[in-house]
């Protein structure tokens, strides 16, 4: 008889199904959770804020009203801005009453917008400036902390149609905002607090024809309710 052919087959290891072992299985286990998880807080991390458009400051500027509930909020254009004969003296402390005072646009704005309430014989204006990104608005804000640090305690004058002269009081300084006030003898107080937030600097400038001592409270307030505004109308758009 003829010996059928045959084929070899070459057996490695068992062959039965190979199964995990229990060190092998709670490794993909935990492989598995450390991937979910992973995948979980890359979905829920926080995501940066945006910068601000025009029509963003827009929309911030029609939520800050004036305790009758109205708004008088305006674009700022700085090409058509008309600026004011006062001068600073000295003259490393004009930028503090530039954007104020003398109404100059600060180097480098894109545009703005603005409000202004009057409070019998006080004046109160809030604006604010964009810029072309968060660094502009950082140099800016730099720019403002470097003359306030120079002249803190030093004797300013402005003169023109809004004038005082007196110590530079400084309010507030940190990271993102600064407060100062000139304050003359007769009363006249010319007070100024600074926010500098994403690509916006903001400034609220109170002029107080009124004897009695700068209260910075009131001001800090609408400072602080300035910048909730603009932090929930980032959010919308996040």
């Amino acid at each position: 008889m003829t010996p059928q052919p045959t084929t070899d087959i070459v057996m490695l290891g068992s062959d039965r199904p190979r199964r995990l072992s229990r060190r092998g299985l709670a490794a993909v286990v935990v492989v598995g959770l450390a991937l979910a998880g992973g995948l979980a807080a890359w979905r829920s991390r926080p995501m940066p804020a945006p910068e601000f458009r025009l029509v963003d400051l827009q929309g911030v500027y029609a939520g800050m009203v004036r305790s009758d509930g109205q708004n008088d909020a305006a674009v700022i254009d700085p090409g058509r801005i008309v600026v004011e004969r006062e001068t600073v003296v000295p003259g490393a402390c004009e930028p503090l009453f530039e954007a104020t005072v003398v109404n100059r646009p600060p180097p480098g704005a894109l545009d703005g917008v603005g409000t202004f309430w009057a409070l019998g014989a006080t004046g109160v204006s809030l604006f604010s400036y964009r810029f072309a990104d968060v660094a502009g608005a950082g140099r800016e804000y730099a720019r403002l902390a470097g003359a306030f640090d120079g002249c803190r305690g030093a004797r300013v004058a402005v003169t023109g149609r809004l004038a005082a002269a007196g110590e530079l009081i400084g309010v507030r300084r940190d990271r993102v905002q600064l407060a100062y006030v000139l304050a003359s003898r007769d009363g006249t107080k010319l007070a100024v607090h600074v926010l500098a937030l994403s690509n916006t600097v903001s400034w609220q400038y109170r002029y107080e024809p009124v004897p009695g001592p700068y209260d910075s409270l009131t001001a800090q307030n609408v400072m602080d309710s300035l910048a909730d505004q603009m932090r929930a109308v980032q959010d919308l758009r996040r």
